[in-house]
């Protein structure tokens, strides 16, 4: 990822939802004075450094700790993901190392990770949306436009898009 493409996804993820010029002073409160703003620079932040190597990886973990110590969300450096990732409540979320496609929207205690140690990891498609208490565990597939309901437990793949909840997991109409 080149420096250019780290502004534009940053632009884009952090000034996405505020419709119309933004004024220099609106610009700064968004960009560092609300929670999930300001987790989701720090996130990118990470995982740029961490992808440019050397160095910059010792720079990533630093990135890291703050991440986990701020606002208690431990986001692995390793995850993959796409422009448009947006944290509502940045408390209590848990990213492994997984794969995650574009515009995907996470609430507050989520977690997503594997079985055990070497484990594979899940892989998550474009427009997913997890609510609050949302857990993803495995080595799974979900398909683009999902939204997963509150405190689900996700251990099978989801092949089509829909609404999903409940444990055991079963699609909504």
């Amino acid at each position: 990822m080149t420096h250019k493409e780290y502004k534009e996804i940053l632009n884009y993820e952090l000034y996405r939802f505020f419709h119309g010029k933004l004024s220099i002073l609106q610009k700064i409160r968004i960009k560092y004075f609300q929670p999930n703003t300001n987790c989701i620079l720090l996130s990118r932040k990470m995982w740029y450094y961490y992808q440019k190597g050397g160095v910059y990886r010792f720079i990533s973990k630093l990135l890291y700790l703050k991440i986990s110590r701020r606002y208690g969300c431990i986001i692995f450096p390793t995850a993959q993901i796409s422009r448009g990732f947006h944290i509502t409540h940045p408390t209590g979320i848990v990213i492994g190392n997984c794969k995650v496609g574009e515009n995907f929207m996470v609430f507050q205690n989520c977690c997503i990770g594997g079985k055990k140690p070497g484990d594979d990891w899940p892989s998550i498609g474009n427009n997913v949306q997890l609510c609050s208490g949302s857990i993803i565990i495995g080595n799974i597939k979900i398909d683009d436009n999902v939204i997963i309901g509150a405190m689900s437990l996700v251990i099978k793949d989801i092949n089509e898009p829909g609404t999903y909840a409940g444990n055991p997991l079963k699609k909504i109409k």
